[in-house]
């Protein structure tokens, strides 16, 4: 069996100046799983759906909470041999509230949304169903890794 896993942290965030404050508190998934049994057929994350969500939003009038995600690198780390490229892991929305999910894929690039709350929500969430694409022949079994990093902005819509 190969695995592959990505994980992030969760954040509780804080930006503006001091005559301007902005917070909210987020989570992020922590960690995703991709038990790979076939590589020429996809494989689904798990958890399965993993939940972003805020709470306690105190941003300025009009602006909305934007979330993006983005890896560290453009391929798994594999235990030796031969990487899944990064752009192997998507990602897709179910049940948004309090604003908008974005489906997507991973890459190293570029952050991708994920999700945006509707301007002067207060708390919503998401959740996200994790597909590895078919990895191919060549790929050694054991575990790969990704590191993510999270964006959070306050933003005018």
């Amino acid at each position: 069996m190969r695995n592959a896993l990505f994980g992030a942290l969760a954040w509780a965030a804080t930006s503006g100046s001091a005559a301007a404050q902005e917070t909210v508190n987020v989570v992020v998934p922590s960690a995703v799983s991709f038990p790979v049994t076939n590589v020429t057929q996809s494989t689904s994350g798990g958890p399965n759906p993993t939940t972003l969500s805020f709470s306690n939003a105190n941003l300025r009038p009009g602006r909305a909470l934007r979330v993006s995600v983005q890896a560290d690198g453009a391929a798994f780390m594999p235990p030796s041999g031969s990487s899944i490229p990064t752009s192997k892991a998507s990602w897709t929305t179910v049940g948004a509230a309090g604003g908008t999910g974005w489906s997507g894929t991973l890459g190293s690039s570029s952050y991708a949304i994920v999700f945006q709350s509707d301007p002067a929500r207060t708390s919503g969430h998401v959740d996200l169903v994790w597909t590895l694409a078919a990895s191919g022949s060549g790929i050694r079994a054991g575990n790969h890794q990704l590191t993510i990093r999270w964006k959070l902005e306050s933003i005018t819509p």
